[in-house]
Protein backbone atom coordinates (compact mmCIF):
# COMPACT_ATOMS: atom_id res chain seq x y z
CA UNK A 1 0.00 0.00 0.00
CA UNK A 2 3.12 2.19 0.66
CA UNK A 3 4.80 1.79 -2.38
CA UNK A 4 0.75 2.53 -4.26
CA UNK A 5 1.07 5.97 -2.10
CA UNK A 6 4.07 6.81 -3.27
CA UNK A 7 3.60 5.72 -6.85
CA UNK A 8 0.42 8.24 -6.75
CA UNK A 9 2.23 10.84 -5.49
CA UNK A 10 5.16 10.64 -7.63
CA UNK A 11 2.31 10.86 -10.49
CA UNK A 12 0.82 14.17 -8.96
CA UNK A 13 4.12 15.61 -9.08
CA UNK A 14 5.03 15.06 -12.24
CA UNK A 15 1.35 15.89 -13.72
CA UNK A 16 2.33 18.96 -11.95
CA UNK A 17 5.40 19.47 -13.61
CA UNK A 18 3.83 19.12 -17.22
CA UNK A 19 1.30 21.48 -16.60
CA UNK A 20 3.62 24.23 -15.45
CA UNK A 21 6.04 23.52 -18.46
CA UNK A 22 3.22 23.51 -20.96
CA UNK A 23 1.65 26.97 -19.61
CA UNK A 24 5.29 28.57 -19.04
CA UNK A 25 6.43 27.27 -22.62
CA UNK A 26 3.68 26.76 -24.47
CA UNK A 27 3.52 24.70 -28.19
CA UNK A 28 4.69 21.50 -27.06
CA UNK A 29 6.87 19.32 -25.52
CA UNK A 30 9.94 19.99 -28.14
CA UNK A 31 9.66 23.51 -27.36
CA UNK A 32 9.58 23.39 -23.67
CA UNK A 33 11.89 20.59 -23.06
CA UNK A 34 14.59 20.42 -26.01
CA UNK A 35 17.96 21.71 -25.76
CA UNK A 36 17.48 22.69 -29.40
CA UNK A 37 15.00 26.01 -27.57
CA UNK A 38 17.50 26.22 -24.75
CA UNK A 39 18.25 29.65 -25.69
CA UNK A 40 14.43 30.76 -26.71
CA UNK A 41 13.27 29.51 -22.98
CA UNK A 42 16.28 31.52 -21.65
CA UNK A 43 15.48 34.96 -23.22
CA UNK A 44 11.92 34.37 -21.98
CA UNK A 45 13.10 33.59 -18.50
CA UNK A 46 15.02 36.38 -18.38
CA UNK A 47 12.07 38.70 -19.52
CA UNK A 48 9.96 37.85 -17.17
CA UNK A 49 12.30 37.62 -13.70
CA UNK A 50 13.35 41.66 -14.70
CA UNK A 51 9.70 42.52 -14.88
CA UNK A 52 9.15 40.90 -11.64
CA UNK A 53 12.15 41.39 -9.80
CA UNK A 54 11.19 45.06 -10.42
CA UNK A 55 7.83 44.90 -9.48
CA UNK A 56 9.23 43.59 -6.01
CA UNK A 57 11.24 45.92 -5.71
CA UNK A 58 8.04 48.85 -6.24
CA UNK A 59 6.46 46.87 -3.77
CA UNK A 60 8.95 46.23 -0.79
CA UNK A 61 9.68 50.64 -1.53
CA UNK A 62 5.92 50.79 -1.13
CA UNK A 63 5.44 48.54 1.56
CA UNK A 64 8.32 50.49 3.76
CA UNK A 65 6.84 53.39 2.87
CA UNK A 66 3.97 52.56 4.08
CA UNK A 67 4.90 50.73 7.63
CA UNK A 68 7.20 54.19 7.98
CA UNK A 69 3.53 56.13 7.66
CA UNK A 70 1.65 53.64 10.24
CA UNK A 71 4.70 54.03 12.65
CA UNK A 72 4.64 57.41 12.81
CA UNK A 73 0.97 57.36 13.47
CA UNK A 74 1.83 55.06 16.51
CA UNK A 75 3.98 56.88 17.47
CA UNK A 76 2.15 60.15 18.07
CA UNK A 77 -0.72 58.30 19.34
CA UNK A 78 1.31 56.52 21.69
CA UNK A 79 2.78 60.22 23.22
CA UNK A 80 -0.59 61.67 23.15
CA UNK A 81 -1.92 58.40 25.53
CA UNK A 82 1.20 58.59 27.21
CA UNK A 83 0.47 62.55 28.01
CA UNK A 84 -3.43 61.56 28.97
CA UNK A 85 -2.32 59.03 31.22
CA UNK A 86 -0.06 61.52 32.89
CA UNK A 87 -2.54 64.06 32.95
CA UNK A 88 -5.23 62.06 34.42
CA UNK A 89 -3.34 60.87 37.43
CA UNK A 90 -2.38 64.29 38.47
CA UNK A 91 -5.68 65.31 38.39
CA UNK A 92 -7.01 61.74 39.81
CA UNK A 93 -4.37 59.32 41.45
CA UNK A 94 -6.62 56.77 42.04
CA UNK A 95 -6.20 54.92 45.66
CA UNK A 96 -2.56 54.06 45.39
CA UNK A 97 -0.93 52.13 47.02
CA UNK A 98 -2.58 50.46 50.40
CA UNK A 99 -0.57 51.41 53.32
CA UNK A 100 -1.85 49.97 56.37
CA UNK A 101 -5.71 48.32 57.36
CA UNK A 102 -7.55 47.77 60.18
CA UNK A 103 -9.21 44.32 60.45
CA UNK A 104 -11.64 44.33 57.55
CA UNK A 105 -13.05 47.98 58.48
CA UNK A 106 -10.37 50.24 57.69
CA UNK A 107 -7.75 50.57 54.92
CA UNK A 108 -5.15 53.09 54.17
CA UNK A 109 -3.99 53.88 50.76
CA UNK A 110 -1.40 56.59 49.67
CA UNK A 111 -4.14 58.64 47.90
CA UNK A 112 -7.71 57.99 50.04
CA UNK A 113 -8.97 56.28 53.12
CA UNK A 114 -11.60 53.75 52.57
CA UNK A 115 -13.98 52.79 55.28
CA UNK A 116 -16.46 50.43 55.30
CA UNK A 117 -20.19 51.37 56.83
CA UNK A 118 -23.24 48.45 56.72
CA UNK A 119 -21.60 46.50 53.60
CA UNK A 120 -20.46 49.20 51.23
CA UNK A 121 -17.35 51.20 51.36
CA UNK A 122 -16.71 54.88 51.60
CA UNK A 123 -13.61 56.30 49.98
CA UNK A 124 -12.54 59.36 51.55
CA UNK A 125 -9.52 61.35 50.25
CA UNK A 126 -7.24 62.12 53.19
CA UNK A 127 -6.79 65.71 52.52
CA UNK A 128 -10.49 65.89 53.50
CA UNK A 129 -10.70 63.63 56.47
CA UNK A 130 -10.36 63.22 59.58
CA UNK A 131 -10.59 60.49 62.39
CA UNK A 132 -10.22 60.07 66.38
CA UNK A 133 -10.53 57.22 68.25
CA UNK A 134 -12.14 56.21 71.48
CA UNK A 135 -11.54 52.73 73.83
CA UNK A 136 -13.59 51.22 76.00
CA UNK A 137 -15.03 48.12 77.06
CA UNK A 138 -12.78 45.85 75.03
CA UNK A 139 -13.82 48.11 71.79
CA UNK A 140 -11.80 50.21 69.55
CA UNK A 141 -14.25 52.96 68.13
CA UNK A 142 -12.76 54.88 65.16
CA UNK A 143 -15.00 58.00 63.89
CA UNK A 144 -14.15 59.55 60.14
CA UNK A 145 -15.17 62.72 59.47
CA UNK A 146 -16.30 63.11 55.97
CA UNK A 147 -15.30 65.44 53.09
CA UNK A 148 -19.07 66.00 52.98
CA UNK A 149 -19.63 67.04 57.09
CA UNK A 150 -20.75 63.89 57.79
CA UNK A 151 -19.52 61.38 60.56
CA UNK A 152 -18.87 57.23 60.46
CA UNK A 153 -18.21 55.62 63.37
CA UNK A 154 -16.52 51.97 62.62
CA UNK A 155 -15.97 49.63 65.69
CA UNK A 156 -13.52 47.17 65.97
CA UNK A 157 -13.13 44.70 68.47
CA UNK A 158 -9.92 44.90 70.36
CA UNK A 159 -9.67 41.24 70.94
CA UNK A 160 -9.26 41.00 67.47
CA UNK A 161 -6.97 43.69 66.94
CA UNK A 162 -4.86 45.30 69.59
CA UNK A 163 -5.26 48.69 70.91
CA UNK A 164 -2.03 49.62 69.93
CA UNK A 165 -2.58 48.99 66.08
CA UNK A 166 -5.80 50.91 66.14
CA UNK A 167 -3.54 53.67 67.63
CA UNK A 168 -1.48 53.31 65.58
CA UNK A 169 -3.69 53.36 62.26
CA UNK A 170 -5.28 56.58 63.42
CA UNK A 171 -1.42 58.11 63.54
CA UNK A 172 -0.68 56.82 60.14
CA UNK A 173 -4.16 58.37 58.78
CA UNK A 174 -2.96 61.71 60.45
CA UNK A 175 0.34 61.84 59.17
CA UNK A 176 -0.86 60.71 55.51
CA UNK A 177 -3.69 63.28 55.54
CA UNK A 178 -1.02 65.71 55.81
CA UNK A 179 1.37 64.41 53.28
CA UNK A 180 -1.46 64.20 50.77
CA UNK A 181 -2.09 67.83 51.29
CA UNK A 182 1.37 68.30 50.18
CA UNK A 183 1.52 65.69 47.47
CA UNK A 184 -1.80 67.24 46.20
CA UNK A 185 -1.11 70.68 45.92
CA UNK A 186 2.36 69.84 44.06
CA UNK A 187 -0.08 67.42 41.72
CA UNK A 188 -2.21 70.41 41.15
CA UNK A 189 1.10 72.50 40.57
CA UNK A 190 1.97 70.14 37.67
CA UNK A 191 -1.32 70.06 36.09
CA UNK A 192 -0.96 73.46 33.74
CA UNK A 193 2.72 72.04 32.54
CA UNK A 194 1.25 68.43 31.59
CA UNK A 195 -2.02 70.12 29.99
CA UNK A 196 0.63 72.32 27.76
CA UNK A 197 2.36 68.46 26.99
CA UNK A 198 -0.74 67.17 26.06
CA UNK A 199 -1.54 69.76 23.53
CA UNK A 200 1.79 69.71 22.23
CA UNK A 201 1.50 66.17 21.83
CA UNK A 202 -1.70 66.47 19.52
CA UNK A 203 -0.27 69.60 18.12
CA UNK A 204 3.14 67.50 16.36
CA UNK A 205 2.44 65.98 13.71
CA UNK A 206 5.63 66.39 12.16
CA UNK A 207 6.88 62.63 12.38
CA UNK A 208 3.59 61.62 10.21
CA UNK A 209 4.18 64.62 7.77
CA UNK A 210 7.33 63.46 6.85
CA UNK A 211 6.19 59.90 6.85
CA UNK A 212 3.33 60.72 4.43
CA UNK A 213 5.73 63.12 2.10
CA UNK A 214 8.23 60.01 2.20
CA UNK A 215 5.32 58.20 1.32
CA UNK A 216 4.34 60.81 -1.61
CA UNK A 217 7.57 60.82 -2.68
CA UNK A 218 8.03 56.94 -2.99
CA UNK A 219 4.62 57.04 -5.20
CA UNK A 220 5.19 59.56 -7.60
CA UNK A 221 8.68 58.19 -8.31
CA UNK A 222 7.25 54.50 -8.94
CA UNK A 223 4.81 56.80 -11.51
CA UNK A 224 7.36 58.37 -13.28
CA UNK A 225 9.49 55.13 -13.18
CA UNK A 226 10.14 53.86 -16.84
CA UNK A 227 11.75 50.88 -16.06
CA UNK A 228 8.94 49.23 -14.76
CA UNK A 229 6.75 50.02 -18.58
CA UNK A 230 9.94 49.14 -20.24
CA UNK A 231 10.52 45.62 -18.92
CA UNK A 232 6.83 45.17 -19.63
CA UNK A 233 7.45 46.32 -23.34
CA UNK A 234 11.11 43.66 -22.85
CA UNK A 235 8.60 41.06 -21.76
CA UNK A 236 5.66 41.80 -24.79
CA UNK A 237 8.48 41.58 -26.97
CA UNK A 238 10.03 38.16 -25.69
CA UNK A 239 6.39 36.73 -25.94
CA UNK A 240 6.29 37.86 -29.66
CA UNK A 241 8.99 35.72 -30.33
CA UNK A 242 8.01 32.77 -28.81
CA UNK A 243 4.72 33.09 -30.65
CA UNK A 244 6.61 33.14 -34.12
CA UNK A 245 8.33 30.57 -32.96
CA UNK A 246 5.89 28.21 -31.88
CA UNK A 247 2.65 29.39 -32.98
CA UNK A 248 1.53 29.83 -28.86
CA UNK A 249 1.71 33.13 -26.66
CA UNK A 250 2.88 32.32 -23.47
CA UNK A 251 1.04 33.88 -20.52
Amino acid sequence: MASVGWMVLAALVVGGVAVWLRQRYPGGWRYALSTEYAGQRRDLDAARGRLRELRREAERALAAARAGVDAAERARRSRIAQAETHLARLRSPGRGMLRSSVGRVLWLYEHVLVVEVDGREIECPLPEVSVRDEYSDGIGHVYVALPDGRREMVSVSLEEVPEAEVRRFVVEVFNASADEKIARAERQARVPQAEAELRAAEADTAGQDRARDRMAEVEAGQKSDKRIPRARQELDAAFDRWEQLTGHRPQ
